[in-house]
């Protein structure tokens, strides 16, 4: 007996058979496309920073997150720790002395409601919570945001596509950036942010490297020359190697050191406790 399909049929054996294979190619395709703009969950990003006296400085940032671990190959023992989350505590870390150091102060969150009496009394500080007046302290040591020019300029740094653009200060450019989004340095969003304020930190701390984040943490320098004394910071090269799981992390065993600063202050709150 000979089978024969009728219209109704044809149709059904269509979607069957011809239709998953449309579907195929187009999944293969968004495979394709997004394949081109993945992002890494671990990045090192390797600048190179030189003075007008030819001498030269490396700094490795490790990002993952909220954490970036800065290493400077000429001291291996020791690196920064920064956390780019809530309070921003800054770390320095001596493998060789297995101790550490906290360069930002201790913060206790204070989660109450917000009234007059934990506001304080007055603007001096007094009876204040001593949080409230720790995080307060931090934010005056702020410096005034970058003023940022955008050009329609486009070079390319190792290898990265990048804008230039002109950071001014009393209306005349000073420094000349080249910088580049998380799309571009194959970094998810999140290390951009914390690329960003950790530019930001070394600014706050007069640490001299140069780059600069745009204000919505976007946009990271991956190239800055300072017209003023010509000290050029450059990125080199960037890996995407995954980083060891404690790479962020302080040993437990590691032991607490606190600067001459921080232990005079401590001698001088316990004499006025007593």
């Amino acid at each position: 007996m000979r089978f024969s399909m009728n219209t109704t049929a044809r149709r059904y054996w269509r979607l069957l058979v011809e239709k998953p294979l449309i579907t195929t190619g187009i999944f293969a395709l968004v495979l394709v496309t997004c394949s081109t703009s993945i992002a890494h969950a671990d990045a090192t990003l390797t600048y190179e920073l030189s003075g007008p006296d030819g001498e030269k400085m490396v700094k490795e940032f490790s990002t993952s997150k909220f954490f970036v671990r800065i290493d400077d190959p000429s001291t291996p023992d020791q690196h920064l720790l920064f956390q780019a989350g809530r309070f921003f505590p800054l770390y320095s870390v001596d493998t060789a002395k297995r101790s550490y150091i906290r360069l930002t102060g201790e913060v206790i969150p204070f989660t109450g409601p917000e009234s007059r009496k934990h506001r304080g009394a007055d603007e001096t500080g007094a009876n204040q919570d001593p949080s409230q007046t720790a995080v307060q302290t931090a934010q005056n040591a702020k410096k005034p945001a970058a003023s940022l020019k955008p050009t329609k300029t486009k070079r390319k740094v190792a290898g990265i596509e990048c804008r230039v653009v002109h950071e001014v200060a009393d209306g005349a450019p000073v420094i000349e950036h080249c910088m580049a989004n998380s799309a571009r340095l194959g970094l998810t969003k999140r290390e951009i942010i914390t690329m960003a304020r950790t530019f930001e930190m070394a600014r706050n701390r007069d640490l001299g490297w140069l780059g600069v984040g745009t204000e919505d943490e976007e946009f990271v320098s991956v190239y800055s020359r300072d017209q003023r004394d010509n000290r050029v910071l450059q990125l080199t090269e960037v890996s995407n190697a995954p980083l060891p799981v404690d790479y962020h992390s302080i040993p437990r065993e590691y032991q607490q050191v606190k600067t001459k600063e921080q232990a005079a202050t401590d001698k001088s709150e316990g004499s006025e406790e007593h």
